[in-house]
């Protein structure tokens, strides 16, 4: 069983059993999204290599595709179509 602390000797950043809280957020480290990036990047990310995308914003492919997901966009059924076909060649 672990052991109680009384509020003297708990800190800010941990909490009564000194561990410290997990993160509900992401990383928030990087340059932040603006908003006309935000809607270039709905526009754009269907149909377009996510490399390409990358090197429009000058960002990681990570960061594209983190952005991407937190707003809930996928790729085209026929963009997917055609890169399964190129990929063996």
């Amino acid at each position: 069983m672990p052991v109680r602390r009384t509020k003297r000797y708990t800190s800010k950043k941990t909490n009564k059993w000194n561990r410290t809280p997990k993160r509900t957020t992401r990383w928030a480290g990087g340059k932040p999204w603006t908003p006309t990036e935000v809607q270039n990047l709905r526009k754009c990310y269907k149909d377009t290599p996510t490399k390409d995308i990358a090197k429009k914003f000058c960002r990681s492919v990570s960061s594209i595709q983190c952005k991407a997901g937190d707003l809930g966009l996928r790729k085209n059924q026929t963009y997917l179509k055609k890169m399964r076909q190129n990929q063996w060649r």
